[in-house]
């Protein structure tokens, strides 16, 4: 009866959109004008931004496959997964212009998120950023960048390219290095509000399955099924009344096969591991108290609360919390913004640079993987 973290975000997702909303301008852009694709806010994107945009992304994807067939010696088949992802983005421009425009939506949210909340990156931020990134591609440490004949060569040369292949100047290429460590400082700052503990409970059930012979959810029982569970209940109901032991009750009626071992004993679990119903339930249920019959996806419950606490968070299970909020944080500024795409903004997504861009050996190996 056990699912991964998914509502510990919503209070912390009031309070970190709290105010926000209501401090983005709401201005909507009527889409007449031909060199607009689309306005966030009453914020323009050009055609010729967003075309450019496209391009770098192509290139970049182009220039990652070149750098995953020096790194595996020609084997692509060892970062299949990545290659193969980078190649459907390639060929299929239409699907990787909507994801790019997306994300400059996103990265025009975020600019107007950070200023409201105080959390512009800093240049030197910026410039750890870039430099981060540099570090990788040439394998000099950051901080020896500057130092490094051969990486600032290497540097001067991908801007180089960069320009001649989107069009994008060096300045509009270090805004999305600048945007890259917006989107850090955002994140550092949601997810400081996401919680440090959560309320956790022993309890212990017995589960009388809506399908006993399958153990996944049933999502629609079908009045068959749902009367077996009821009458499956009224029986553990009538052995406990008898003061028969849960514990014998459970291991003999639970459809729980791994609790019903222990006595219907789930153990110490947090509440959002919970499934929906059961969480709901164990919450505020008296405890040494036997309650239901509780209804779940999986069927009806007898459950008993033995004992119930604040826990602190574990460091995985609180980074999955943070990473939650802040998706969620992410959802509500998209859906209290106002995007307005023109009819067209498809129209002339660049398929360039393309595959033949590379050279024949790397064209060769992905022929090998495909």
């Amino acid at each position: 009866m056990i699912r991964r973290i998914g509502t510990l975000v919503v209070i912390a997702l009031v309070v970190a959109a709290a105010g926000l909303a209501a401090a983005l301008p709401r201005a909507a852009t009527a889409q007449d004008d031909p060199d607009i694709v689309t306005t966030v806010n009453g914020t323009a994107i050009s055609r010729e931004a967003f075309h450019s945009r496209v391009r770098f992304v192509r290139w970049q994807y182009l220039q990652e496959i070149a750098k995953l067939h020096e790194l595996t010696a020609g084997n692509l088949g060892l970062a299949a997964g990545r290659v193969l992802t980078l190649l459907d983005g390639l060929r299929d421009p239409d699907a990787l212009g909507e994801a790019v425009l997306s994300q400059m939506e996103d990265e025009l949210l975020a600019l107007e998120a950070a200023a409201l909340l105080q959390a512009e990156p800093t240049p030197d931020d910026v410039r750890a950023k870039r430099d981060a990134f540099f570090g990788l591609w040439t394998g000099v440490e950051p901080d020896e960048l500057a130092a490094d004949a051969d990486a600032q060569r290497y540097i001067a040369d991908w801007y180089a390219a960069a320009q001649s292949v989107s069009g994008l100047d060096p300045d509009a290429i270090d805004a999305i290095f600048a945007t890259e460590a917006r989107w850090d400082a955002l994140y550092i700052l949601i997810a400081a509000r996401a919680p440090t503990e959560e309320l956790t409970v022993h309890s212990r059930h017995i589960l009388c399955r809506f399908a006993p012979d399958e153990p996944e959810p049933v999502a629609s029982p079908t009045e068959a099924q749902r009367r077996a569970a009821l009458d499956c209940i009224r029986a553990a109901q009538a052995r406990l009344a008898g003061d028969e032991p849960f514990a014998d009750v459970a291991a003999d009626l639970s459809g729980d096969a791994a609790s019903a071992a222990r006595g219907g004993d789930l153990g110490w679990v947090p509440l959002s591991y919970l499934v929906d119903g059961y969480a709901a339930a164990v919450e505020t249920a008296r405890p040494n108290t036997v309650i239901g019959p509780v209804e779940t996806e999986y069927g009806l419950h007898l459950i008993e609360v033995l004992e119930r606490e604040m826990r602190p968070l574990s460091e995985p299970d609180r980074a999955q919390v943070q990473r939650e909020l802040f998706g969620a944080w992410l959802d509500r500024l998209r859906q209290d913004a106002t995007i307005t795409r023109s009819a067209d903004w498809a129209v002339g997504i660049p398929a360039e640079p393309a595959l033949n861009a590379l050279s024949s050996d790397v064209l060769e190996a992905i022929d090998r993987l495909e």
